[in-house]
């Protein structure tokens, strides 16, 4: 239908010829808008500024052919155009439809009176015309995106057609399409492998039987399908999927999976390595999960627990609760409490535990856990590690058993030699016996003096060791403390051991009052004191001082010795180590390792700072009462 505004250009020189026509359309149909021109130029011009609805256009104008305008002129857009003629033959209908027009028409009055049913048929037509050109248009961008996704896809895709026997069966495939990315997995060149069968492009080195198959279930049941393979023409493990397209067609989406493959190979590998290690392992060790179900043990670990798999998926107290688990003091211990606290970021190392097992065993176990975590910090779960320390355990109660009686059955004999030793001196000093009796007398209760020293020493590593050391605490103010402390030292005439004289106290009144038990305190800093006096000169000085830090107070005793050197410094804190340089044969290595144990007793630190020849600085750590008292003296 001719809409209302309907603009048609007629280019007609002749004013019979285009009056004629201007009656014929305007009693057709109202609202049409006729703009008539009578040249060539004038219609160039026209269509510079308007775009027709349609034009009627004569075949030979003053200034040229009608079809001129057809094939350079229309620059607002394609419109359908009939062209008029005087009279019409062969070579004008030819040289008409060559320059677009949809028709041409014989200027008489039959055909001139026809006009409106002309115009409208060739609206028709041209409507028909627009439809499939936007279709053909459309069609060509879908192609053209389809061409563009095809050739970038990084998966190699294919296009095929199935060829059947015969009988009907699915025989072979014609390769119809293939992308870049199928050349470079397969190794073929499109252009050769479009047209050619499957057989004859793979079969001389591919088992085409499994993928033919394949095909057959994919165009019978029309759901796609997955097949995995290894490709040897490029070394290739590749992954295959089949998708019907209709009509015996099928597509082939192929993903190059050789680095998954490697991936899972080096997976499995380690796994297995990881798994080998484990079992190796003596020690027992567990993974759990972040809500405390085992996820794996070791073979050490199933022996020691003899956890059943229905055991493994139960909470950490259903698991615990069949076990009578213990600290070394005889509490409950806190498994419970400690995995959650492993699972929240703590670790945890040598932590020690005795449980008695179903059939009552007893047994003490060092646990150590640390959580797990991936890559991006998310904690996952726990490790576990628990050795059995049974036989140490027992070897250690032993050893305790027998320092207790060694010190009692040296004890014993050593104060009677002590006391008559004394008695003796006592003597040779009433009857003025010679100096050289005198002499011998002294060696005998120093080395009386030095076997006592060592066998306190023993006895003190005993009780410490087994737990029975446990401190009176109370708030002391450390400045009176020392003070008193040097008094009663000068009182007991202990100049020969310790020579307070040379005692330098640094510690400012205002320092907060310690928590801290009086005795131990006091073995702290006679251990201490004493130790630097022996290893510096006798005209040297040596410093007591004291600084708060935070919720501690840190107590420091410097000397000017010749310092430790560095390679005995990470190890003079441990038990029965003597410096190599500065071995003392009144020593075996126990006074440090002691005080360690009293300040660690007491919940603080102990460390040393040394520069060998220039003396050394042992520091320890107590910490502040809480209780508000003043710090004046």
């Amino acid at each position: 239908m001719v809409p209302k505004a309907y603009r048609i250009l007629l280019v007609e020189d002749s004013e019979v010829h285009a009056e004629l026509i201007r009656e014929s359309l305007l009693s057709w149909k109202a609202g049409i808008r006729l703009d008539v021109v009578t040249s060539l130029a004038a219609a160039r011009a026209y269509l510079a500024d308007h775009a027709p609805d349609f034009a009627l256009i004569d075949f030979m104008l003053p200034d040229g052919k009608g079809t001129d305008l057809l094939s350079l002129e229309r620059k607002k857009g394609e419109f359908p155009a009939v062209l008029l003629t005087a009279s019409g033959d062969e070579q004008t209908a030819v040289e008409a439809m060559k320059s677009g027009a949809l028709d041409y028409l014989v200027k008489d009055a039959t055909t001139l009176s026809e006009l409106p049913r002309i115009v409208e048929r060739t609206l028709r037509e041209w409507s028909n015309i627009v439809s499939r050109r936007q279709a053909e248009e459309a069609l060509r961008r879908s192609e053209e995106k389809y061409r563009r996704l095809f050739a970038n896809m990084r998966e190699a895709v294919a296009v095929d057609r199935v060829v059947y026997d015969e009988n009907g069966r699915v025989a072979d495939w014609v390769v119809t399409d293939l992308n870049p990315a199928y050349e470079k997995v397969f190794g073929i060149n499109r252009q050769t492998a479009i047209g050619r069968r499957a057989s004859a492009l793979y079969g001389s080195f591919l088992d085409l039987e499994p993928l033919l198959q394949t095909v057959t279930r994919v165009i019978e049941t029309g759901r796609p399908e997955q097949l995995e393979y290894f490709y040897p023409l490029s070394q290739k493990h590749i992954l295959v999927s089949f998708f019907t397209m209709g009509d015996g067609y099928f597509a082939t989406l192929t993903r190059d999976i050789t680095e998954r493959r490697h991936m899972e190979e080096d997976l499995r590998r380690l796994l297995a390595e990881q798994e080998a290690t484990l079992n190796a392992i003596a020690d027992a060790v567990i993974i759990y999960d972040s809500d405390g179900r085992i996820r794996h043990m070791n073979p050490a670990a199933e022996r020691l627990f003899g956890y059943s798999p229905e055991d493994r998926l139960m909470s950490i107290a259903e698991r615990i609760s069949r076990f009578k688990i213990e600290t070394p003091d005889g509490r409950p211990f806190p498994l419970e409490d400690l995995l959650r606290r492993v699972v929240a970021g703590e670790r945890i190392k040598g932590s020690v535990l005795a449980f008695r097992r179903s059939e009552g065993r007893e047994v003490w176990l060092s646990c150590s856990a640390a959580p797990i975590y991936t890559e991006d910090g998310q904690r996952i779960g726990v490790v576990g590690t628990y050795t059995d320390i049974t036989s140490l355990h027992e070897l250690q109660k032993e050893r305790d058993l027998y320092l207790h009686t060694i010190s009692h059955d040296l004890r014993t004999p050593l104060t009677v030699v002590q006391g008559y030793g004394q008695l003796l001196r006592e003597a040779l000093e009433k009857e003025r016996a010679g100096a050289s009796l005198g002499m011998m007398c002294d060696e005998v209760l120093k080395g009386t003096q030095r076997m006592k020293r060592m066998i306190d020493a023993l006895v003190d590593l005993a009780r410490l060791e087994g737990g029975q050391v446990e401190p009176k605490a109370s708030t002391l103010l450390l400045g009176s403390f020392v003070q008193q402390l040097v008094v009663r030292l000068e009182r007991l005439r202990l100049k020969g051991v310790l020579d307070t004289g040379r005692l330098t106290i640094d510690i400012p009144p205002s320092l907060p009052p310690v928590l801290a038990d009086p005795d131990l305190l006091e073995r702290i800093l006679l251990n201490l004191l004493t130790n630097a006096m022996k290893y510096s000169a006798p005209e040297t000085p040596v410093r007591l001082e004291a600084r708060r830090n935070e919720g501690e107070v840190e107590i420091a005793v410097i000397d000017q010795g010749e310092g430790i050197a560095r390679k005995d410094q990470p190890h003079i804190f441990e038990r029965f180590y003597r410096p190599g340089e500065h071995r003392r044969e009144d020593s075996v290595g126990l006074g440090l390792y002691i005080t360690r144990k009293l300040v660690e007793v007491h919940g603080g630190r102990i460390w040393v700072e040394s520069d060998p020849g220039r003396g050394s600085t042992f520091s320890f750590t107590l910490p502040v009462s809480g209780l508000a008292v003043s710090a004046k003296e």
